[in-house]
């Protein structure tokens, strides 16, 4: 009776590690997974009934990584193109797992000191178990794994030395019921210590991801304030092209002037007439309307702190980066130097230059800006004290990096350079 419900608890035990297994490591998406992970069950369990009968329980139980454990996690790695890490970690955690229900066997025996008791309710208790992991914890564990490979080792760092504990300890020798101290008191030493190290990691990634998810809404923000910028200048194009219209309009009232003797009026109007259009009109950069924008506005906003803007683009009209990004990325490093420009004493100093051309595929932006003072970096950024600020040239690597490109900061001789390139594709 005994033998036979040892029999069919490790069938049992089997079947919840190995699904737990799947579970963990985010399931099975197809039928053909499914048909995959239905013949390799089968095959392991064949396998390990053999190695039962020939070689003896104790000797299958000691070849289960080379039965079991290694083709399931290579089935995940080559069949269901699972990462190599999430395989690995959802099989420590699912052996993990598995001490639940020993766990709580063991404890019936120890109420009624007999090896039936511990069998029977290992039967009876591994099917709630593993309702209740499956239900709630399976989908929790294959995200906390698969977040990122630093969530990932934290994840597994626990699992892994229990598997290790247990087989060097528990499977392959008995040193475990030997009564020896500093054996005994590894494992509890060792969660502790996973635990001080758990903490600390996870603050650290805490705070990451915070940090990550402010500048993503800082970003979010800049790209909606880009958006109203792009609209109100398109309001001054259109203003311009309606001022255009309306010109037959002014040379009629300035003939008026001229006919009647009043050439001094005249002049006024057109001096009125030509702010007006000097006002609303943006000056032609490129043929690209969302940088045109950008750059025109910039450079009337240098002339009021007394900054030259020096630009030559060489952009076209039509480019695959959300206009958005652009204005964002234009915006952040323009607004930047005419600053920095800004505060420079010399008058003759005071230029920021602006170069945008293509080149393999490749948008390529420069700016140049004369600086005062020192610029500090840290992480190769440029770092800024003053509070709400800093916050622009992050914005510019984030979007950078969101387009597959780079950018880098520089500061020499009282100059200081940004450079971004952006994979556009094409010649």
């Amino acid at each position: 009776m005994t033998q036979a419900l040892v029999l069919v608890n490790a069938t049992l035990v089997f079947l919840y590690g190995f699904f737990l297994n799947i579970g963990f490591a985010g399931g099975c998406e197809t039928k053909k997974d499914r048909r995959i992970i239905g013949v390799l069950c089968a095959a392991i369990w064949v396998a390990q009934v053999l190695c039962w009968r020939i070689f003896g329980f104790t000797a299958a139980w000691r070849l289960y990584p080379l039965i079991a454990h290694i083709p399931l996690t290579l089935t995940l790695v080559f069949a269901l193109k699972k990462p190599l890490g999430v395989s690995v970690v959802s099989l420590l955690t699912a052996y993990f797992c598995c001490q639940l229900p020993r766990w709580i066997a063991t404890m019936f025996f120890a109420l009624f000191g007999t090896e039936i008791a511990y069998q029977i309710s290992y039967s009876l208790v591994i099917f709630p178990i593993f309702f209740l992991l499956n239900r709630y914890f399976t989908a929790a564990a294959y995200k906390a794994m698969s977040y990122s490979k630093r969530s990932l080792l934290l994840f597994g760092g626990l699992p892994m030395f229990y598997y290790l504990f247990d087989y060097v300890t528990r499977v392959y020798t008995s040193i475990l019921y030997d009564g020896i101290r500093m054996i005994s008191e590894f494992l509890p030493a060792a969660m502790a210590l996973f635990y001080v190290v758990f903490v600390t990691a996870y603050h650290d990634e805490v705070q990451r991801r915070n940090k990550t998810e402010l500048q993503n809404s800082l970003l979010a923000i800049q790209f909606e304030q880009a958006k109203s910028d792009v609209v109100v200048m398109g309001q001054m194009q259109e203003q311009t092209s309606a001022y255009r219209h309306d010109m037959r309009h002014h040379f009629t009232m300035i003939n008026g002037y001229l006919e009647s003797g009043e050439p001094e009026k005249a002049i006024q109007y057109i001096k009125g007439a030509k702010g007006d259009i000097d006002r609303i009109t943006p000056k032609r950069y490129c043929e690209n309307a969302a940088i045109n924008l950008v750059l025109s506005a910039f450079s009337d906003r240098g002339e009021k702190l007394g900054v030259i803007l020096s630009i030559e683009a060489n952009i076209p009209n039509a480019l695959p980066i959300p206009e958005t990004a652009l204005c964002t990325l234009f915006s952040n490093g323009l607004e930047n130097a005419v600053i920095a420009a800004a505060q420079i004493t010399d008058k003759k100093q005071k230029i920021v230059r602006v170069n945008c051309q293509i080149h393999k595929g490749n948008l390529l932006i420069y700016i140049k800006n004369p600086y005062d003072g020192e610029v500090i970096f840290r992480d190769n950024l440029p770092k800024n004290d003053r509070p709400e600020h800093g916050y622009g040239v992050k914005s510019i690597k984030l979007i950078a990096d969101m387009q597959g490109g780079f950018c880098s900061f520089e500061a020499k001789d009282g100059i200081f350079t940004l450079k971004v390139v952006l994979p556009i594709g094409g010649e």
